[in-house]
């Protein structure tokens, strides 16, 4: 099972048709992220294309499904810069299919079927939250 050896969301694989699941898992071993956002715009560039038997629709959704849990390997630490959080964020409403929609609305979204996305974007809202308070201080700080 994906996910079992790592601190990741494996529902968005396991989720998918069975004849999927093989494809978006290759996805997610030999794929960077970046590379992916690439083959969203045509999946034939790449390598894997010849190996598995997919129209251009079921690329897409091992693709989505594959970025998503990608998404999910990235360690969101207090000092991890806003605007990366903010263009996962941003990559992950795409990919859920809900363009353009906050994080806000993307956890709900995720909250009942995809819990362990769902606490990775709270957490992610929270080194937000923290980011900011910790940069008020500084400026504060140094007007004491």
């Amino acid at each position: 099972m994906l996910g079992s050896s790592h601190d990741i969301d494996p529902s968005f694989v396991n989720n998918l048709p069975i004849n999927l699941r093989d494809p978006a898992s290759a996805l997610i071993r030999v794929v960077s992220l970046k590379n992916m956002l690439e083959m969203r715009h045509d999946p034939s560039c790449h390598f894997l294309y010849g190996d598995f038997q997919l129209t251009n629709t079921q690329w897409q959704t091992a693709l989505n499904a594959a970025i998503l849990t990608k998404i999910s390997y990235f360690e969101i630490e207090l000092g991890f810069p806003d605007v990366y959080i903010n263009k996962l964020f941003e990559i992950a409403s795409y990919a859920y299919g809900l363009p353009n929609k906050p994080a806000p609305v993307l956890y709900q979204a995720m909250i009942h079927e995809h819990h362990q996305m769902a606490a990775w974007i709270k957490k992610a809202l929270l080194i937000q939250q923290q980011n900011l308070r910790r940069s008020k201080a500084r400026e504060t700080g140094g007007k004491n």
